[in-house]
């Protein structure tokens, strides 16, 4: 008995040594090196879309950090708030030879408040690892499970997420049902190893293996224009408790005007009076739409709220109009409501705001953007 439990101790070392020293950072080929500041080993994503209003995200990164430049590369750190769940979350540190030596649990990450620098309330936080290593080069095993009631956002696939990375391998699993209208988009694909496992009407499945570690130039286009990436969305939705319908850009448009923007820009009849005296008899478009702009400027600031829909719904034009502020969605709906007192048409517009240009695509019909108009 005593060699029999000897035996199986002996076993379940050597096997967990054995799977420790697959990541020895001597396996790393010298082409993936080249221009590179960490290697990603393996990545693994598993997306579950359980239903309309619920899909979980399983994901498991190993990541060979080479150098101090290569510590931006971790995204060791998930946001969280009352619809998007961490459900768990843990990291490894082995050393070059693949050998454990440390393991963060979920109360060792730093949890805070997402603070972008101007929202006035937020109700999103982050978990984020806080490591500062002893030397170069190391490894670290991230793995979290997501679950959110949010089905808008898809995360976007990118088998190589930024520069200076290499990667030896990243496997991308999806399991949906077959009536919420799955839909994806296959961008830069070509001149890379990517091959496409299982495509069925409930299952896709992707795997890419040895991107070479890609140098950034100044004035390039936007990553996603240059390296291979999938769009995934649905056409039936949900987002902070709202279905959503995204077939067509009719049908999109419909939704988040009857849904998200409908009854937000009535305004306190003093304010339309207000409103008409400054216009006056002024004729000219462009002149009318100059002052209202003025009187925007004048009157209001801009704070930021990001509390569930909150996010996504514009504040009220009456609230704006007493409050003298509000976000993007806010202030864009409040010129709306204004430039509606003196009949001139406008629409809120959706777009990115990044200091890359990016663009809404019009191919793929899905919630796109983070900025309005």
């Amino acid at each position: 008995m005593r060699i029999y439990i000897l035996t199986v101790l002996l076993f379940v070392f050597s096997k967990g040594l054995a799977q420790n020293q697959s990541y020895s950072t001597q396996k790393i080929s010298d082409s993936l090196k080249q221009n590179a500041n960490a290697i990603l080993r393996f990545n693994e994503t598993n997306i579950e879309i359980v239903s309309q209003r619920e899909m979980n995200i399983k994901t498991k990164r190993v990541l060979t950090v080479l150098n101090e430049l290569g510590l931006k590369l971790i995204n060791a750190y998930e946001n969280f708030d009352k619809t998007n769940k961490i459900q768990k979350i843990e990291a490894y540190i082995l050393d070059e030879s693949g050998n454990e030596l440390k393991h963060f649990k979920r109360k060792d990450f730093r949890d805070q408040a997402a603070f972008d620098g101007f929202s006035v309330f937020s109700d999103n936080r982050i978990l984020y690892l806080d490591y500062t290593p002893v030397h170069y080069p190391f490894t670290i095993v991230y793995e979290c499970e997501i679950s959110t009631s949010n089905t808008a956002f898809i995360p976007r696939w990118m088998p190589l997420e930024d520069y200076n990375l290499g990667v030896e391998s990243s496997v991308l699993n999806v399991k949906f049902p077959n009536n919420l209208g799955f839909k994806k988009k296959e961008i830069n694909f070509q001149g890379f190893d990517i091959k496409k496992i299982t495509d069925t009407s409930t299952q896709l499945s992707y795997s890419a293996s040895v991107i070479l570690a890609q140098k950034q130039e100044d004035l390039s286009p936007t990553f996603t224009d240059l390296y291979p990436n999938l769009l995934m969305g649905l056409e039936l939705f949900n987002l902070e408790g709202i279905d959503g319908n995204a077939k067509t850009w009719k049908d999109f448009g419909v939704w988040y005007s009857t849904k998200i923007l409908d009854g937000t820009i009535e305004l306190p009849e003093a304010t339309k009076e207000k409103i008409k005296i400054l216009v006056g008899n002024e004729t000219n478009v462009l002149n009318k739409v100059a002052i209202i702009y003025q009187y925007l400027q004048n009157k209001s600031r801009y704070v930021s709220i990001q509390v569930g829909i909150g996010g996504w719904k514009p504040m009220y034009a009456k609230d704006v109009d007493k409050l003298s502020y509000g976000d993007c969605k806010a202030l864009s709906n409040y010129t709306r409501a204004l430039l509606e007192v003196v009949n001139i048409p406008s629409y809120n517009t959706l777009v990115y705001g990044s200091k890359y240009k990016l663009n809404i695509d019009s191919d793929f019909v899905s919630m796109q953007g983070n900025h309005m108009i």
